[in-house]
């Protein structure tokens, strides 16, 4: 699995979930990427929050990410997240710290396990999980994923093969798609 050379993966225990983040101090700070600026949030364990701004704007992306921990600490600090979006946009392995119940968690594993380049339907994606019946579920696992792009929620798409929505603007999802596809056709060539 190609994605599982690129990230290393940890979901918060269900305690920290359910206390909203309480005893956590989270950095973040605005970065630049491939696909514009972005918010970069991080606990001591690894990056928890990765969202671009330019449908949404820094508010809302800095409100949403915070809506996340309600309890938590946010402390405006990029040093702590710059490690992992360094690696993130230049081959590294970046470490996630997510947090999501039981079932969103089980969806972004699916997620992670569709090799970069390539897409699944939502419904492929509720197969994979041993939900077929829950697309929808899926879709909405896929839209609260709290970590753009390293979470591939990207790669998911309408059974009909369209690109559909994307919580940081389908502008971002073409350019990571293709992003993607290019780098993979380069690693084909080589």
């Amino acid at each position: 699995r190609l994605h599982d050379l690129f990230v290393r993966w940890e979901a918060m225990a269900p305690g920290d979930y359910a206390r909203g983040g309480a005893g956590l101090h989270l950095h973040y700070g605005w970065f630049e990427t491939p696909f514009g600026e972005a918010l970069a949030v991080a606990s001591d364990r690894g990056l928890c929050g990765l969202a671009f701004t330019s449908e949404i704007g820094r508010a809302a992306a800095l409100a949403e990410m915070a809506a996340r921990w309600p309890k938590a600490t946010l402390i405006d600090d990029p040093a702590p997240a710059a490690p992992h979006i360094t690696a993130a946009f230049s081959g590294g392995k970046p470490s996630l710290h997510a947090i999501g119940a039981p079932f969103q968690i089980k969806v972004w594993e699916a997620l992670l396990s569709i090799p970069s380049g390539h897409v699944s339907t939502y419904g492929d994606i509720a197969q994979a999980i041993g939900s077929p019946r829950a697309v929808r579920a899926v879709g909405t696992a896929v839209g609260r994923n709290p970590i753009g792009a390293l979470i591939p929620c990207h790669r998911a798409i309408r059974k009909s093969g369209e690109l559909g929505g994307y919580h940081w603007g389908t502008p971002v999802k073409r350019a990571i798609l293709a992003w993607e596809s290019a780098r993979r056709d380069a690693s084909e060539v080589a």
